[in-house]
């Protein structure tokens, strides 16, 4: 008898059926009983439903204020609203796609800014749960299923450190999770401190990490290098990935032991989609960051001949005459690679930017 909110959503109000209980309420069927009577609820058009702003509330609770999708909160309320209940009923592909149907029919389109915001909250929901699940659920069970183990024995493989080495070394990352669900630990390393997240990372294999994530593995591990999981997906370049990490709060100007950030290993790679999302949140900091060796990211993107990605950085500040310790430019560095273009593209933009104060004070 209760109300589900489909496509469009209602025009007048909303009947809900509120619980007896305190706690947590479902918003697949929220009910209240008193005196056995079922009282319905109604909230006009411009109220949020309880359990639509509790989820609300979680999210966040979840994300940093800077991932926060407030454009959207504020400007279609209905609309996160919507997203949040579909999210909590495990619809949440079915009304993405669904907004991009209407979206193409309807209207011109959201503004970018909140497309952005629509595109992270769609990546950072696939691995968040909701808070309205079993509060047991994420307490693992002893027993192993033993359609794991025989899972791993059909690829040749036993539980065990050598098997996960053996199926990395064969690029089989869809085997990761079934490994842990097998019995391995999840923070299981390599001899270079790589748990199975990281090699995940490495490969770019978003669905793995997601999966991963879900099974508790731990998201601020580092190899004996210092490199986090967010240096590796950003080397890839896996959008998607890099943009899930960045809203489970991983630094995007965290540094390696040798002073390397994840945007360095972007720019080297070209992956200017990844780029955009590190620059977004680590800002000129991001930019300007040098490694001990007084390498920029600009130094590697020219160093690595990645010319859209280098002019890029150029656009944004990056200093094509900051030198490294060897006393290398990225104009230099240009020149030495027979990259004439590149050079003139560079210092034209050195040009335009050379009374900032980033450059000043270089």
């Amino acid at each position: 008898m209760h109300s589900t909110l489909r496509a469009g959503w209602p025009q007048n109000s909303v009947k809900v059926v509120l619980p007896k209980f305190s706690g947590i309420a479902s918003a697949r069927e929220v009910r209240a009983e008193c005196s056995n009577d079922i009282v319905l609820i109604h909230f006009m058009k411009g109220f949020v439903m309880l359990n639509v702003q509790f989820l609300i509330n979680h999210l966040k609770d979840s994300l940093s204020p800077a991932l926060y999708p407030s454009q959207l909160e504020a400007r279609y309320p209905n609309v996160l609203a919507r997203i949040m209940l579909s999210w909590e009923k495990g619809d949440l592909d079915a009304c993405f796609n669904e907004l991009l149907i209407q979206d193409d029919q309807q209207h011109a389109g959201f503004p970018p800014e909140v497309a952005a915001e629509l595109f992270r909250l769609q990546i950072v929901l696939d691995s968040l749960k909701p808070k309205t699940e079993d509060v047991w659920e994420h307490i693992r069970s002893d027993k192993v299923d033993p359609a794991d183990i025989q899972t791993l024995n059909n690829h040749g493989h036993k539980v065990s450190p050598d098997g996960l080495n053996r199926a990395i070394e064969q690029r089989q990352f869809g085997l990761l999770p079934v490994f842990v669900r097998a019995g391995l630990p999840i923070e299981q390393k390599d001899d270079a401190g790589w748990t199975p997240i990281m090699h995940a990372c490495f490969a770019g294999k978003l669905d793995v990490v997601i999966q991963l994530i879900k099974l508790g593995a731990n998201l601020s591990v580092k190899d004996q290098h210092g490199y986090t999981l967010l240096h590796w997906a950003a080397l890839n370049g896996n959008p998607d990935l890099v943009a899930l990490l960045i809203g489970h709060e991983l630094n995007p100007v965290q540094a390696s032991n040798k002073g390397i950030t994840p945007l360095m290993q972007a720019a080297a790679g070209g992956h200017i989609v990844a780029m955009q999302y590190l620059v977004a949140q680590g800002g000129s900091v991001a930019i300007n960051a040098r490694s001990y060796e007084g390498w920029t990211a600009l130094h590697k993107a020219t160093a690595n001949k990645q010319v859209a990605a280098a002019l890029w950085l150029a656009e944004r500040g990056a200093n094509p005459h900051q030198q490294n310790q060897q006393g290398e430019s990225a104009c230099s560095l240009a020149l030495k690679l027979n990259q004439n273009r590149l050079y003139e593209l560079l210092s034209e933009a050195a040009d335009r930017h050379s009374d900032t104060l980033e450059w000043q004070l270089a």
